[in-house]
């Protein structure tokens, strides 16, 4: 099976490594609107502390059938060089940092 570079050992080096996971620590307050979870993340088998700063965008009864419905955005900052993801990095090729935007809506029903 063919694989592209992105999944290749360049980068994330799927066929070794197929998932990236987090695990939240703590998580806290900043405003009544804003947060932080920090959490350990893993891609390609290198953990490291993260920061994700969380924004509660909206919550109420889920318009399209039963259940409650909350919306939150979540972003933070990689260095992918971090995390063993070289490629085109000293050439200038690719930016090595990198954002994580996260969009997450969830029903308790």
């Amino acid at each position: 099976m063919a694989t592209g570079k992105h999944r290749g050992g360049d980068v994330l080096d799927a066929d070794h490594h197929p998932q990236i996971t987090f695990v939240g620590r703590s998580a806290g307050a900043v405003t009544q609107t804003t947060g932080q979870v920090i959490g350990d993340l893993t891609i390609r088998g290198v953990t490291r502390p993260v920061t994700l700063d969380v924004t509660w965008n909206k919550s109420g009864p889920y318009p399209f059938g039963n259940g409650y419905v909350i919306g939150v955005s979540a972003r933070t900052l990689l260095r992918r060089s971090e995390f063993g993801m070289t490629y085109a990095v000293d050439n200038g090729w690719v930016e090595d940092e990198v954002e994580v935007m996260i969009e997450l809506e969830a029903i308790r029903q």
